[in-house]
């Protein structure tokens, strides 16, 4: 009894989160009969609908949404509860999904990923690099690592670091094409583009208070930040781009700063999840994972800084 009245609790908050008892089934693994016969049992049961269904859509009732957020915080207490069970037990268990940008993936989180591995044999990882804001609730995510604001009311946010744009070039782009002394100079000059927001096409700069706003000539544009800095260091023009992404060029003379007291607003870096009342132990093991790798890049100074001089002209 105890079981069947689970299901259809399950069942129920799967179709409320995705307003489709078609996915819904798919997130279960059951057929979607199966779904309607314990959304209809819940029904009966209570003596109340739950559900608006019409031919092209599915909707939660008054009641049906007052039941879903009473329904979603059991579920989630159960999981909870048997999270922290296998946590004491020494061992988290399970597929994790996560979703991270491609960036910061592959900067920082794919290199050290066998270390976290190491520490939880029993469970399973499925990770997605993508520059994509997924939905969470409806992809069947558990967390996300993003930057920037969080604009979705059903999911919180941890902030893990901060995320700030610097202005970089190749030294011999430098050498051949100038160095810029004031913001208005980057419009004569190549731009590599980060595509991440809108008007990409214009840089958005601050210094102490001040702000610059520069239309940038475009020469090559991509929505990911390895290709362009790929680009950059091999002297097509200057990019602004994350510091965890030059940090290291910084570091070894490959790249320079241009304009160094300048730099785009800062960013936090957040673990985003849905906003149930408990946290799954395996999320809050990544999250504190990540935030464990994110510690020292947050501490960094912010690398090269110090100014180029522009080449001598004759």
């Amino acid at each position: 009894m105890i079981q069947m009245r689970l299901n259809e609790i399950a069942a129920f908050v799967e179709v409320g989160r995705r307003l489709s008892f078609v996915r819904a089934a798919e997130q279960l693994d059951v057929h979607v009969s199966a779904v309607s016969r314990a959304v209809n049992a819940l029904e009966g049961r209570l003596g109340v609908r739950l559900l608006q269904r019409t031919t092209r859509r599915v909707g939660l009732t008054e009641a049906g949404r007052a039941h879903f957020l009473r329904c979603e915080a059991v579920l989630a207490e159960l999981q909870e509860a048997e999270s922290a069970a296998s946590a004491l037990g020494g061992a988290l268990r399970g597929t994790l999904r996560v979703s991270a940008g491609s960036g910061l993936g592959l900067t920082h989180l794919t290199p050290l990923l066998p270390r976290f591995l190491e520490r939880h044999p029993q469970l399973d990882l499925d990770l997605h690099l993508s520059n994509r804001n997924v939905d969470l609730v409806e992809e069947g995510f558990d967390l996300a690592i993003r930057i920037g604001a969080l604009s979705d009311s059903r999911l919180v946010a941890r902030r893990l670091g901060d995320s700030r744009r610097l202005l970089v070039a190749a030294p011999a782009y430098l050498d051949a094409q100038g160095t810029p002394r004031r913001p208005d100079d980057l419009a004569a000059h190549a731009a590599l583009v980060l595509e991440v927001g809108t008007m990409t096409s214009r840089w958005v700069l601050q210094r102490r208070g001040a702000d610059a706003t520069v239309r940038v000539r475009t020469r090559l544009r991509s929505n990911h930040a390895l290709a362009l800095l790929d680009a950059c260091r091999a002297g097509v023009g200057i990019a602004l781009l994350p510091q965890f992404i030059v940090g290291a060029d910084l570091e070894a003379g490959r790249l320079v700063r241009v304009l160094p007291s300048w730099t785009a607003a800062e960013q936090g870096i957040f673990a985003i999840y849905p906003g149930n009342r408990f946290i799954p132990a395996k999320v809050r093991a990544f999250v504190d994972f990540v935030e464990e790798i994110l510690r020292p890049v947050a501490q960094a100074p912010a690398a090269g800084a110090k100014k180029r001089r522009a080449p001598r002209r004759t």
